[in-house]
């Protein structure tokens, strides 16, 4: 059944309002704190569990909360304390990421900018979660929530080390969402790679664009029904197109190898390009400071009153007339 409302944990430090999400596993509470804040809950579902899953699933949550604390970013969820125990359960307390996530988005199908833009932003993050040697394994629309205009990646249930054992295909089955698990997570010989991820972002944007959901990669590997995204909505752009079916190749060797390098496949909107700071346009804004701070200080009476005169004098000059043009004869 679960907590019910007003449940107190960790001696009223946090009440419980309701349930959020209830997963095949797991259960998603929406809490308080002593401040009155919202806050997350997750804790394994001990009802829907036999006692060795239960087991099992306790030690993930735990280590779910440790691989958060190690991926700080704007748009990655926060963890508000060291993961604690109520009623013999484990339970991770997260912020409240007030919004809507992809998969319940008001809009079917977005326009390219608009999707790019989360897109950028997450995998923003997942070069975060890379760079932690992690490979997060379950990026697609439900786990990414819309907060302010502003993507943020809410559950790092299935992220694993990237030289940590693999899940089985059976867990597999059971956890991860057909359409955007990348093939290797279904193969025991496979290895994982930042690669992994990045099919599965490919598959959200496809998804965010037509408002389709992908084919199986599992099913893809014997009969590939893909479609390209331009199949379903004309209005892609075929660098849009392209780089969407290269990120979802069923062979991770032909896939981009890291979110870096997919990106640079993908001519994104002018507004959501980062502004490189070279030593050239630092040294330019510097002078214009210099400048400015310096035309500031001329007329603020820092400089010598013979030095300001000069200036004045001199932008105050008549100007020479060009003169006219004559033909000579």
């Amino acid at each position: 059944m679960g907590w019910v409302q007003n449940k107190q944990l960790q001696k009223g430090k946090y009440t419980i309002e309701g349930i959020l999400r209830k997963g095949r596993f797991g259960i998603t509470y929406l809490a308080t704190d002593q401040k009155g804040d919202r806050v997350v809950i997750k804790t394994p579902d001990a009802d829907s569990l036999s006692p060795d899953e239960l087991k099992r699933w306790q030690e993930k949550f735990v280590q779910e909360a440790f691989k958060l604390a190690k991926c700080t970013h704007p748009h990655i969820v926060r963890l508000l304390q060291d993961p604690f125990q109520e009623d013999g359960l484990w339970c991770i307390a997260m912020e409240y990421v007030d919004g809507v996530d992809l998969a319940d988005r008001a809009k079917n199908i977005l326009t390219e900018p608009e999707a790019l833009k989360y897109i950028q932003q997450i995998g923003e993050a997942l070069k975060v979660v890379h760079k932690n040697e992690l490979i997060h394994r379950d990026i697609k629309p439900a786990n990414i929530m819309i907060r302010n205009g502003a993507a943020v990646l809410i559950d790092f249930g299935l992220a694993r080390d990237v030289k940590s054992r693999k899940l089985s295909v059976s867990d597999v089955e059971q956890e991860a969402e057909k359409g955007f698990t990348a093939p290797e997570l279904y193969s025991d010989i496979l290895e994982l790679g930042a690669y992994t991820d990045v099919y599965s972002l490919a598959a959200t944007l496809y998804n965010l664009l037509t408002g389709k959901t992908p084919p199986s990669a599992k099913d893809r590997q014997i009969h590939d029904t893909l479609v390209a995204p331009k199949g379903y909505n004309p209005q892609i752009s075929d660098n849009i197109n392209n780089a969407i079916i290269k990120g979802m190749n069923v062979l991770p060797r032909d896939r981009p190898q890291s979110i870096d390098e997919w990106f640079n496949d993908i001519e994104f909107p002018i507004s959501t390009r980062k502004t490189k700071f070279t030593k050239e346009n630092i040294s330019f804004w510097l002078g214009v400071a210099g400048f400015i701070v310096a035309v500031i200080a001329i007329f603020t009476g820092i400089f010598q009153n013979d030095l300001r005169e000069y200036i004045l004098k001199f932008f105050s000059r008549p100007q020479p007339t060009a003169p006219k043009n004559t033909i000579q004869k």
